[in-house]
């Protein structure tokens, strides 16, 4: 029995140890089974491999990070241990996914410069399209907007234009000298305004009698400044630089104060200086609009010829009408200004070479009409339009009779041309008020040259000036009579002046003569 279970003992030990060996070959062979079946699944494992440089070459281009894995050896040669083959297998899933991943951003690139390249193309078309419609768009509205501007400035002009003509395209200023200090102890002023209306005057002799005169536009007080007349005047100045013509000329005998309102002192500059300051104003207040450009031309009629004072080789220049009709000086000088400093020698230039002489009137009496013309030409930077307007600033000589200059020689001869050529004035001004067809301005210079501020649009003022002394009272009648004749004179496109009233000591109303009782006096 114990034999038996000897020998029962030795079987089971040895089935144990053969138990064992099965075990361990079951083991290795379901491995080498796994392994077979994993290089199974993988039919281009090889191929890959080959093809190693190729991949690692992709990855560059796809900016991947592939990790490289060594090529395989046959599974009957060498057999790796199971965590590294898992760690193999791993790594080259890793790849196939990065792989993958990088096919399909690369497919998700080319989309998006597709959809890049269509979407530039749709906002090319949809830019241009806008574009189009913006250009149109603007175009209408500057169009409406400059014709809207155009209808602005034409209704301004229009406008200041209509202002000027109610008072007249020619008016009358007078101006009266204040009395000189050795006038005024010998005699009283023969020349008064009067008490109730300061737009009548009164002429007075010694004897009492009164010629009176309320056909002025305005009458200048005594006591006004320069810069208190240049504001009267100063309304006139704005339609030369809206293309009119303008003249503004002084009237009156020697010793008046002609040249002391049109030039004036230094310090107490007159009408020329202060009318080309207001034209530098003006076209500052619209620059961005419109681009000015102010020439100034300074000329004196001395017997009958034409002399330039701003270029003294020019003494005998000759008037030419161009194919508009307007008249022009050929070869007289002018000069560009664009400051007050160029504006004031300019004209200090030109007085030094008028033409003066001594007379029992005046030991400095200008001989000539002194002429200060200003071309303003203006072109709008909006509409393109262009415009010229002629300011012409006149002084005339002396207006007195030759009877009371006792001249002689030269003298003489220059009195007779200076008298001869302001009759001429009175009659283009009588054949204007009689609205003659035939207006005689080509009778002497003076009319010929001032024909462009007389005649049609143009706006005129006469500052007629008088004198308080007793020694010039036939003269300061002469210089009434002159205004109130010129006052009546209404142009082609102008309305009618008003009538201006004479009224005197004697006058003649329905056939009968009657006294005007003079105003009391204060």
């Amino acid at each position: 029995m114990l034999r038996g279970i000897s020998v029962l003992s030795l079987d089971f030990g040895t089935l144990s140890e053969e138990n064992l060996r099965l075990k361990s070959a079951l083991s290795q062979m379901q491995k080498t089974t796994r392994m077979n079946e994993l290089l199974e699944t993988d039919e281009d494992y090889e191929s890959d491999m080959t093809s190693n440089e190729d991949r690692f070459a992709l990855g560059r281009d796809s900016s991947c990070s592939v990790p490289r894995s060594v090529s395989p050896q046959p599974t009957g040669d060498v057999i790796k241990p199971y965590p590294q083959m898992v760690q193999s297998m791993r790594e080259e899933g890793q790849w196939k996914k990065l792989q993958r991943c990088a096919e399909e951003l690369k497919s998700e690139k080319d989309e998006l410069r597709r959809l890049a390249v269509d979407t530039k193309d749709a906002f090319s078309v949809c830019m241009a399209e806008m574009k189009l419609l913006l250009t149109s768009k603007t175009t209408d509205f500057f169009r409406v907007l400059i014709e809207r501007y155009k209808s602005e400035m034409e209704k301004r002009k229009q406008l200041h234009n209509q202002l000027v003509e109610l008072n007249g395209n020619i008016r009358v200023f007078y101006r009266i000298r204040p009395q000189l200090y050795s006038e005024s102890d010998i005699n009283k002023p023969v020349v008064t305004i009067d008490d109730l209306d300061n737009g009548v005057v009164h002429v007075s002799n010694s004897s009492g009698t009164r010629k009176t005169s309320a056909g002025a536009d305005k009458v200048i007080p005594t006591g006004f400044s320069q810069s208190q007349i240049f504001q009267e005047v100063s309304p006139i100045i704005t339609s030369c630089i809206d293309g009119y013509n303008v003249c503004i000329f002084a009237y009156g005998h020697t010793g008046s104060g002609k040249t002391y309102t049109m030039e004036g002192p230094v310090e107490l500059p007159g009408i020329n200086q202060r009318a080309i300051m207001q034209l530098f104003e003006t076209a500052k207040e619209r620059d961005g609009d419109v681009k000015y450009v102010i020439r100034v031309a300074m000329m004196e009629i001395y017997n009958e010829k034409i002399r330039d004072l701003l270029n003294t080789s020019n003494t005998n220049l000759a008037i030419r009408q161009t194919d508009e009709g307007k008249s022009s000086i050929p070869g007289l000088e002018e000069i560009t200004v664009s400051s007050a400093k160029e504006v004031t020698e300019t004209l200090a230039r030109g007085r030094k070479n008028k033409a003066v002489a001594a007379t029992e009137a005046n030991i400095e009496s200008s001989r000539s009409h002194v002429i200060v013309r200003v071309i303003v030409s203006a072109t709008n930077l909006i509409t393109k339009a262009t415009t010229v307007g002629r300011l012409n600033l006149v002084d005339l000589a002396g207006s007195e009779r030759v009877s009371q200059t006792n001249a002689t020689g030269q003298l003489l001869k220059e009195a007779q041309a200076i008298n001869k050529s302001l009759s001429e004035l009175g009659n283009v001004v009588l054949a204007l008020r009689q609205n003659q067809k035939h207006i005689p301005f080509r009778n002497c210079q003076l009319t010929r040259i001032l024909e462009d501020s007389l005649n049609g649009d143009s706006k005129t003022l006469v500052i007629v000036h008088l004198s308080p002394d007793a020694k010039s009272l036939n003269e300061s009648i002469s210089s009434v009579n002159f205004a109130e004749k010129i006052g009546q004179v209404f142009t082609k496109s102008g309305t009618l002046k008003r009538e201006p009233t004479r009224r005197s000591i004697t006058g003649v109303q329905s056939g009968q003569r009657r006294d005007i009782p003079s105003s009391p006096r204060k």
